[in-house]
């Protein structure tokens, strides 16, 4: 629930530096939030929460794509300013940071002076390189694993995915582009992972290739666009939008030099086995090899520590989930749509009780349904269409890139289930 607050929010008297500081550290909150990959719902929900309860009349605040404006009126006096917003990465410790900075505030524990001490004092908490590598290394293990690959070929695409992410690090440090960040990654990631095609690796060695370029998912640019254009916040969901789509293609292109360079066998039919044995056994793996990859990209997001368990639990009950609805006959669009809208309503639970928006918990939990071999089934019949069309290409295309889409756009509608249903303009803490 959203804690009542013992300070009072009434319009208070101010002169006019008081008003200009207050304007300067709902600005700079806001331009925080939006830096380190918040909603846009939720950057101006908190911007305008501080300088209300700071004691300002109103703040009206515009968010665009590079920028953001805050404006603050007290005793019929507005002073308006605006900052360039520069993507600095996914940091969800940062944004739960302030946040609760902000919830303190309106409780009462922190006044002007306070809060800016303590929003001066939000630093970059990220987790060491190589553990991040090695977790993202095995959960593309698991994603393999659930595809049906056998241990030869987990252990390919855990040594292809583990290379490929200290790769991205390495890049990423230099500053350089995203997009080439992205294609350079996806284009070493299939590259080793191929070689199980070239030599014959494991008997799924294909399935391993799809496997191992799931590092690459923009989850939380894919799932803020739908988010920020469900609420209405167009101007920026578009822009996060076309980012996602953009990182997409990079790393589509990546894969498909990759595929061309090293004369990879021809384009088959990727086929997941069907697992076989007790029901409750099974979903007991699924979800098992679920959690281990929530927890993994959580460390890329940046979540906090004191969070990894229930995004492992997430990403448990969401696979298992959408495991069970699958068993009992329900397409799999329609079960991730139900899956993806239990784990964002359990998400609020968990963000009540940790104090911290829900996409902390949710986005990670996602990932283990993104549709992987779907999408790699699609950009590997591509490649063989510019080789020599053929009917059965086509087809492979258009149903694999259908069902891809699909797949992720159930996944972006079933977690802004709770903002659509129940919170509305409700805010959640």
């Amino acid at each position: 629930m959203t804690p009542q607050t013992s300070v009072s929010s009434l319009p208070r008297s101010h002169t006019e530096p008081e008003q200009r500081e207050i304007t300067r550290l709902c600005i700079q909150t806001g331009l925080l939030l939006l830096q380190h990959g918040a909603e846009s719902a939720l950057v101006e929900n908190l911007t305008r929460r501080l300088g209300l309860v700071l004691g300002v009349r109103s703040v009206e605040v515009a968010l665009m794509a590079n920028a953001i404006t805050v404006t603050t009126l007290s005793n019929d006096h507005c002073i308006t300013t605006v900052r360039r917003n520069e993507d600095r990465g996914i940091n969800m410790h940062i944004v739960t940071e302030a946040q609760r900075a902000v919830l303190a505030v309106e409780a009462g524990e922190l006044d002007l002076k306070g809060f800016r001490a303590r929003l001066e004092a939000i630093k970059p908490d990220r987790y060491p390189r190589w553990l991040v590598a090695l977790l993202i290394g095995l959960s593309c293990a698991c994603f393999a694993r659930l595809a049906g690959v056998d241990w030869v070929g987990c252990g390919l695409t855990f040594v292809a995915s583990t290379v490929a992410m200290a790769v991205r690090q390495q890049i990423a440090a230099r500053h350089f582009n995203p997009l080439v960040t992205f294609f350079v990654t996806a284009f070493v990631a299939t590259s080793i992972a191929g070689q199980g095609l070239l030599h014959q690796i494991g008997t799924t060695p294909r399935l391993a290739m799809a496997s191992c370029v799931l590092l690459l998912v923009p989850g939380f640019p894919m799932i803020n666009a739908v988010s920020d254009m469900v609420k209405g916040y167009l101007n920026t969901g578009l822009s996060r939008g076309m980012m996602a789509t953009l990182l997409g293609s990079a790393t589509s292109t990546g894969i498909m030099l990759a595929i061309t360079v090293w004369h990879f066998p021809a384009h088959d039919a990727l086929v997941i086995p069907v697992a076989e044995g007790n029901i409750w056994m099974m979903l007991l793996k699924n979800m098992a090899y679920a959690a281990v990859p929530a927890v993994g990209f959580a460390l890329v997001f940046n979540v906090p520590m004191n969070a990894l368990a229930y995004c492992a639990a997430g990403g448990a009950i969401g696979r298992g989930g959408r495991y069970l609805l699958m068993t009992a006959g329900i397409p799999i669009e329609l079960a991730t749509f139900i899956a993806a809208a239990v784990v964002s309503l359990l998400g609020v639970y968990f963000a009540q009780r940790m104090r911290a928006h829900p996409k902390v918990f949710t986005v990670a939990a996602m990932i283990p349904m993104i549709p992987g071999v779907a999408f790699f089934t699609t950009l590997s019949a591509v490649v063989e269409i510019q080789k020599g069309y053929t009917p059965e290409l086509l087809a492979t295309v258009v149903t694999a890139g259908l069902r891809t889409t699909f797949i992720v756009a159930a996944l972006a509608v079933g977690l802004a289930v709770p903002g659509l249903l129940i919170y509305r303009r409700k805010p959640v803490v």
